[in-house]
């Protein structure tokens, strides 16, 4: 058994220390097996996981999900601290100190004398001091920091997001638009042709064009498409009772009739 008296911190530096104390002694000798089992991977997959769920308390704009997820992630993000400490890979002091004074030395319209009016302002002021740090800032280098482990749809928003930054970018988002019925148009002609390659490289454009109207629009893809998930779950469980309450099988034959239902579902949100 490992002695610990925990006490609830009043301030911010005693509840990071108290959660660093925990996950060292559970990943220490007599510790938990789980917890000494965990690597950089296993907690990568934890972390990501973790992130998704406050996504859906930010959605749902549930203050108390948002509270514990946050806390959740905490948790894996200090237990990857804690993992490269163990493997003397680098010092979590040495990881907090370098991102303040990234911060720092990257907002210099806040800590030094430069001037941002706007939120574009700061953006710029921020790849300015990114490149005086030295890094390349050629299209090949500024594509390389984006993860490959990342899901598609966010890796897809991301390359967008980068490309734009060096001026490979839209006029307006009329055109953007106008892009996607003509991808759309290709999908068509793909459909028709009938290799499902073709097919497929089409509609990867289609979603990459789509990505990049949502960038325009100042909207998250990943974020947009998780509410679409989330309200068509809604109504497809408010149909199936509907249905049940009406003695209506949920089946191809009964067709016209769940149409009808998800109307009214539909009308009853509105």
């Amino acid at each position: 058994m490992v002695e610990y008296t925990f006490t609830r911190a009043k301030d911010v530096t005693g509840a990071f220390r108290n959660l660093y104390k925990i996950i060292s002694l559970l990943r220490g000798e007599g510790g938990c097996p789980y917890d000494r089992a965990q690597t950089e991977r296993s907690s990568l997959g934890n972390l990501i996981d973790e992130s998704y769920e406050y996504l859906e308390g930010v959605v749902e704009n549930d203050r108390e999900i948002c509270k514990e997820e946050l806390g959740d992630v905490m948790l894996n993000i200090v237990t990857l601290l804690q993992i490269h400490e163990d493997r003397k890979d680098f010092s979590s002091v040495d990881v907090l100190n370098d991102v303040c004074e990234k911060l720092i030395r990257r907002h210099p319209h806040v800590f030094s004398d430069k001037v941002a009016k706007s939120v574009e302002d700061g953006l710029s002021l921020w790849n300015s001091v990114k490149r005086q740090e030295g890094r390349d800032s050629s299209i090949t280098s500024v594509l390389d920091h984006v993860p490959s482990g990342m899901p598609p749809l966010e890796k897809s928003y991301e390359i967008q997001k980068k490309l734009g930054r060096m001026g490979f970018e839209w006029t307006c988002i009329e055109d953007v638009i106008d892009k996607v019925y003509e991808e759309l148009d290709e999908v068509k002609m793909a459909i028709a042709e009938g290799s499902q390659e073709h097919m497929e490289e089409e509609l990867g454009d289609v979603l990459q064009t789509l990505v990049n109207l949502a960038r325009w629009m100042k909207v998250r893809p990943d974020q947009a498409l998780e509410r679409a998930n989330e309200k068509i779950t809604r109504r497809f469980i408010r149909l199936s009772r509907i249905a049940d309450e009406r003695g209506i099988d949920i089946c191809k034959e009964n067709l016209d009739q769940l149409d009808a239902i998800w109307d009214e579902v539909k009308a009853g949100e509105n």
